[in-house]
């Protein structure tokens, strides 16, 4: 009876020390697979602009009117990773800083080496209830630009990415700014817009 207390007591302190080393293993092969596919998500995910073009421009109503189409590409560069980004607001400002429309973009799914492109409708729709406020002065630059025939802007975003494979996966907030967009204007419409010969490529900087 005592042996067989004995060797219970010693079977049991076995399986504890098994069990403990299996989770350990575990939780080992967890942590050296998660540091070797953790992606650098400013460098997994690529934006380009091929156009922006626009439509309407009319300072007097304070750009309420006014639509922009920004084509943009969105590339997944892992060859392991899968990417999911989350339905997003975009926004178009002026001479780089200054908000003026915005657009709302839905959630999409990259794979592996894979790659969209995605019309960005600027527009006061896309905005909701509340508009992005335009000083006096923005407006009075934007009017001497459109006698120029020509104007800048510039596109920023603020992604949430999850990156996945297999059980693995990351969550990211990501902010990507797309500076310098130089659009030249058709006199007396309110129309302009370009198409890049080499798409533009988007700074993309963690949050």
């Amino acid at each position: 009876m005592v042996k067989t207390k004995s060797f219970l007591s010693n079977l049991l302190l076995a399986l504890v020390i098994l069990g403990i080393a299996i989770c350990l293993i575990i939780l080992t092969f967890a942590v050296t697979m998660e540091s070797i596919y953790e992606p650098k998500p400013q460098q997994q995910l690529i934006l380009k602009i091929h156009s922006i073009t626009m439509s309407g421009l009319n300072v007097s109503c304070f750009l309420t009117e006014t639509r922009w189409n920004v084509t943009m590409l969105f590339v997944n560069r892992n060859s392991m990773l899968e990417m999911s980004i989350h339905s997003f607001e975009s926004s178009l400002y002026y001479n780089h800083n200054n908000p003026i429309s915005c657009a709302a973009v839905e959630a999409m799914h990259l794979g592996p080496k894979k790659q969209r492109l995605v019309e960005m409708q600027f527009n006061r729709a896309q905005c909701g209830e509340e508009q992005p406020y335009v000083n006096d002065w923005v407006l009075e630059r934007i009017r001497k630009d459109e006698i120029k025939g020509e104007m800048s802007f510039a596109v920023g975003m603020k992604l949430r990415v999850l990156y996945r494979t297999g059980i693995l996966e990351w969550n990211y907030n990501l902010n990507p700014h797309c500076p310098k967009l130089h659009m030249q204007l058709v006199p007396s419409t309110g129309n302009g817009g370009i198409i890049f010969e080499h798409p533009k490529k988007c700074l993309v900087t963690p949050l």
